[in-house]
């Protein structure tokens, strides 16, 4: 049996599968090929806080919605890393370098530690990384 394609994803996607964002279709089928077993999503843990974090401030969202989707979230048995020397390394180096939070740097950090994809749905983030080979918006990810 051939393995599963592996990707790192932001909160930024993982949001999407909760709420109705633009792009919300194509995270869905994300999160669906994930499912089915196509395709592992792998991210920092810091994924859950973050998109806890974004659901609460949603003002579709009240504390027993955030509390049922972060529920459904670990359901999905996502291969959620902890932080390690190297993954924070990079994170730090490319949040310097790129101007960016180290928050969002995590995901890059695995991601290249890994040697796999980056899939993100925040466009300024895209717009600051496009130039690492290893990075995908959204809109151009295909399985």
């Amino acid at each position: 049996m051939e393995r599963a394609k592996e990707i790192v994803l932001d909160a930024s996607v993982a949001v999407k599968w909760f709420s109705k964002e633009e792009d919300a279709d194509l995270a869905i089928g994300i999160r669906d090929e994930h499912a089915a077993g196509r395709l592992t999503i792998v991210s920092p843990d810091l994924l859950l806080y973050e998109v806890s974090n974004a659901l609460r401030y949603n003002p579709g969202f009240g504390a027993d919605d955030v509390r049922g989707a972060i529920k459904d979230l670990m359901d999905l048995d996502l291969d959620l890393v902890p932080p390690n020397g190297e993954i924070l390394g990079n994170a730090i180096e490319h949040a310097v370098k790129r101007n960016i939070t180290v928050y969002d740097s995590c995901y890059l950090g695995l991601a290249e530690s890994m040697g796999i994809e980056f899939v993100t749905g925040d466009k300024k983030l895209y717009r600051r990384i496009k130039d690492l080979g290893f990075v995908k918006s959204l809109k151009s990810f295909s399985v």
